[in-house]
């Protein structure tokens, strides 16, 4: 009976380490990635504030090919929102809060399966001469205790994502041809 209380007495002392530890873990998480794509500001601007091309370069779409997607609003305004329900995605939208054109979108993230969450969505683009570097970045809260732990593996799994849909948002924008600004053609595609 001893022995019994002893491996009790101790499991109960490294629960309790392990609860201390992963409160001392950090509470927020903001993950950035950055790309150069060899086009105007203007051309990625209408890809990132347009939840209609998403599923043509977003790795979250190309993840789950059979999720619902329902795109509501005017896009590159605030309100034009992006619902999503699959199984590997789980269920949420994205909705965009404040834009200014060709330089910035900024989105409120609302996950509601396999977990609630909220979190922010940011895009910078930043124009020097042809090429515009886009950084996309997402951040949010850790609640204690899973979501902290979760954050572990955040930096990993949330920046390899934002990196291979920088690399498709790449791709998409430098197979786009413009027409020149004289020109009574908007766009073309290769």
């Amino acid at each position: 009976m001893k022995i019994l209380k002893n491996i009790l007495l101790a499991f109960a002392v490294i629960l309790g380490i392990a609860a201390v530890g992963i409160y001392f873990l950090p509470d927020h998480y903001n993950v950035s990635s950055s790309v150069e794509i060899a086009r105007p500001a203007n051309v990625v601007y209408a890809q990132v504030s347009d939840f209609n091309n998403w599923a043509a370069w977003s790795p979250f779409q190309e993840m789950d090919p059979e999720a619902a997607h329902i795109v509501e609003g005017t896009a590159a305004t605030p309100g034009h929102k992006l619902s999503w329900d699959g199984k590997k995605s789980g269920a949420g939208n994205m909705t965009i809060a404040v834009t200014e054109a060709g330089k910035s979108v900024n989105s409120d993230l609302n996950f509601i399966k396999p977990f609630k969450a909220t979190a922010k969505d940011h895009w910078t683009l930043e124009q020097t001469g042809n090429v515009t570097k886009v950084t996309w970045g997402t951040e949010g809260g850790l609640s204690y205790p899973f979501g902290r732990l979760f954050g572990l593996s955040v930096d990993d799994m949330l920046g390899k994502s934002q990196k291979h849909g920088l690399d498709n948002l790449k791709k998409i924008c430098e197979a786009i041809i413009e027409a020149p600004l004289d020109s009574t053609a908007v766009v073309i595609v290769k």
